[in-house]
Formats: structure tokens, C-alpha cells, sequence
């Protein structure tokens, strides 16, 4: 009887319990001023990153072979300015006393893995909704999360159907999308985001559980521009799409940089390090608006219908380079809520739960404490003598 109760009040608790919210329709970006993520950067100030990465954690319930110590070797090996330790719900402070520590946590413990990843606060959030999780239960967990010093990834959003790409026409509260993972490139649910005025940045990891393992470390990175590296400074940087995605496959060669990246009026410049295959440029739903082959550097005039114009630059050993968009705004206008809750429907259903949940109750009650009938004894028969 318990264990059916418990079942009962996690449903309950998962879709009725949890607020409503009402979204509001999504309009695309718009506005006469173009908001680009590198109009400050500086190419000698590029730093690699990793924020995502596993140990053995737990006691090995969770999936992840090594140390909190062995993952800092193999990314200071690599030469990575950054490298989180992300375990399930679980804040690591190795190293902490380093400039380059930020405390992470990968927040999620739900079936259809639903995760998202938390840099920059020092303690856990354990909100989650463990079955297969509406938009609803979705924002809910990413109101619980965010925090204006901290930093929050969806992670891996493409795979484990743990968000499908329609999610983004209306989610918000989150700053980064983990676009490039070994598990999926989830570029269609970054554009979906894009494509209806979120302003969501790239991010790359490894998500690796397996330190020691040469086939999933290093494939898989975010560059930041910064000058020193702290806290402050990296989560500023994530926060105002100060960076890229790099996909590092399984080249042994030195990673191309973004050298330039410039607006000049509507006409958008970039310039790499190192001549590319192709650089392409992506609009709005997805959509390809021009590629430049074998070539270092790129234009690209952005038209009056653009409303969003991102790059990827590829290599023909793999690499390939993911950039921030620019995009349109108003300078003259905040931005308005994505949401609010619905208080309305959200008390209705939470009426409707505490009923289900005391008749329940009561049904439980009645089948743990009724009494059955007990059988009378037979009369014997009366002897005469």
C-alpha cells in the first residue's frame, strides 16, 4: 500500500501540484539595432572550457569512472583554462582555491533525462519532476535554478528525449544551450530557441563519465574571451554570448581562433586564424544564407528580413567552429516576461490534487485498518446421555 501512495502522490505532485504557467506568444527578434556577442573581444584572450564532466560519484550509483583529481590532470594536460567537475547533483571543490574553480553541478535525477547544467552557485537545488516532464514541470525547474550570479546550460536537449525542439519556442530563463555533445549536435533546437526571440548562447562539452577514456576527452569544447580568468569573469562572459562551440573530432592539431569579428553598419566581417573549408551563414528557422568555400575570412550583409545571423566555420579534418548570433533589438525597449504563472488554472489543479490525494488517502486508510468478518464457530451438537 505505501508504494502505491508514494506512486500516487508523485503524479499528483508532478501534474497537479505544479504551477501553470500561460506563455507568452513568441515573436521573433526585431528592432532597428543589431546586438553583437564579440564587439568587445580581443583575440589573444580566447580561454578553453570545459563545463561538463563526471567522476565517480555517489558510491558508482551514477554513471562516471574516475576522480575529481583525475579530471583536472587531463584537462590541465590539454591546456584547458576552465575545467568543471559536473556530477549528478553534487557540487565538487577540488581545487576551489584556484582562479579558474567554479563550483558546478549537473541538476537532474528524472527518467526521461531532462538535465540541465549550474555554474556559479554553492548550493543544490533538488526541485525535479521525475516522470516524463511537461513545459510546465520544464520551467518550473529552470525558475528554480536560475539566479542573476549564476549561469544555466540546458544540456544535451537533442538526445534522450529529454526536450524536444518545440520546447524551445517557449522556454526562457536559462542562458546557455549545450549545442555541441558527443551525445547529439542539437542545432535544431538552438535555432527553434533562436528563431523566436530567445537570446540562448552556444556551448560545447564533453560530458565525458570516463576521464581515461581518449575517444570521449577533448572532443568537444567552449571558447571564452576574457581577460583574467575568474568566476566573474567566465560567467559574464557565457551570460553575454562572449564565446563559441568548437567540435575538436579527432584532429591532433592546434584549434583556429576567431580573430576578428566586426558590425559595420548591416554588413557582419569575421576573420579566423586559419583558412577554412566553408563558412556558413544561418538565419532565421535554420535557414542557409550563404557560404563563402576555402576562404579565411567572410561577409555577410544582413538583410532587413533577417532577424538572426549565426556562423559556423568548418574544417575538413572535422572541426568546426559554432559562433553566437547577432541579433535584432530595440535599445529603447526592455525585454517582457516569456511567462507567468497562471494562478488561475494553477489552484485549480492543485484543488483537484489534495482531492485526489484524500480520497486516496482514504481509500488507503479504509483497506489498511478495516476489520474482515470473522467466522463464528460451528455449535457442536449436545450429547445426551
Amino acid at each position: 500500500m505505501i508504494p502505491v501512495s508514494f506512486v500516487i502522490w508523485v503524479v499528483i505532485k508532478q501534474y497537479l501540484f505544479c504551477p501553470t504557467f500561460t506563455f507568452t506568444e513568441p515573436k521573433p527578434f526585431s528592432g532597428s539595432s543589431l546586438y553583437n556577442p564579440y564587439d568587445s573581444m580581443d583575440a589573444c584572450q580566447w580561454k578553453k572550457c570545459n563545463f561538463h564532466a563526471h567522476t565517480n560519484a555517489w558510491h558508482g550509483m551514477t554513471h562516471g569512472t574516475g576522480s575529481a583529481r583525475d579530471v583536472c590532470r587531463v584537462y590541465d594536460s590539454m591546456h584547458y583554462a576552465v575545467h568543471c567537475v559536473s556530477d549528478y547533483q553534487s557540487i565538487n571543490q577540488i581545487d576551489e582555491s584556484t582562479p579558474g574553480y567554479i563550483p558546478a553541478y549537473e541538476h537532474g535525477y528524472n527518467a526521461g533525462k531532462t538535465h540541465q547544467l549550474v555554474l556559479g552557485s554553492n548550493e543544490v537545488k533538488w526541485l525535479d519532476y521525475f516522470l516524463p516532464q511537461t513545459i510546465n514541470n520544464k520551467q518550473d525547474v529552470l525558475n528554480a535554478l536560475r539566479r542573476v550570479d549564476n549561469v544555466v546550460f540546458v544540456n544535451h536537449p537533442s538526445s534522450f528525449h529529454g526536450y524536444n525542439a518545440s520546447d524551445f519556442k517557449y522556454l526562457s530563463n536559462y542562458d546557455c544551450m549545450e549545442v555541441l555533445s558527443p551525445y547529439a549536435i542539437s542545432t535544431a533546437c538552438w535555432d527553434t530557441a533562436l528563431s523566436n526571440g530567445k537570446a540562448v548562447f552556444v556551448a560545447g562539452d564533453d560530458d565525458g563519465h570516463n576521464i581515461f577514456s581518449k575517444e570521449t576527452v577533448g572532443k568537444m569544447c567552449t571558447f571564452i574571451n576574457v581577460n583574467a580568468i575568474n568566476q566573474k569573469n567566465v560567467l559574464n562572459a557565457l551570460k553575454r554570448g562572449k564565446s563559441y562551440g568548437v567540435i575538436v573530432g579527432g584532429s591532433k592539431r592546434d584549434l583556429p581562433i576567431l580573430n576578428s569579428f566586426k558590425l559595420s553598419g548591416d554588413t557582419l566581417s569575421l576573420i579566423m586564424s586559419e583558412p577554412a573549408d566553408k563558412i556558413s551563414f544561418i538565419g532565421q528557422n535554420g535557414k542557409l544564407l550563404q557560404t563563402s568555400e576555402h576562404a579565411g575570412s567572410a561577409s555577410y550583409l544582413i538583410q532587413p528580413a533577417d532577424r538572426y545571423v549565426r556562423a559556423v566555420i568548418d574544417y575538413p579534418d572535422g572541426r568546426s567552429i559554432f559562433l553566437n548570433p547577432v541579433f535584432r533589438y530595440e535599445k529603447t525597449h526592455l525585454l517582457s516576461s516569456f511567462f507567468h504563472i497562471n494562478v488561475y488554472a494553477t489552484n485549480i489543479k492543485r484543488a483537484l490534487g489534495l482531492l485526489f490525494f484524500v480520497i486516496w488517502a482514504r481509500i488507503a486508510f479504509s483497506l489498511l485498518f478495516i476489520k474482515s468478518p470473522r467466522k463464528q464457530p460451528a455449535a457442536e451438537p449436545l450429547a445426551f446421555q
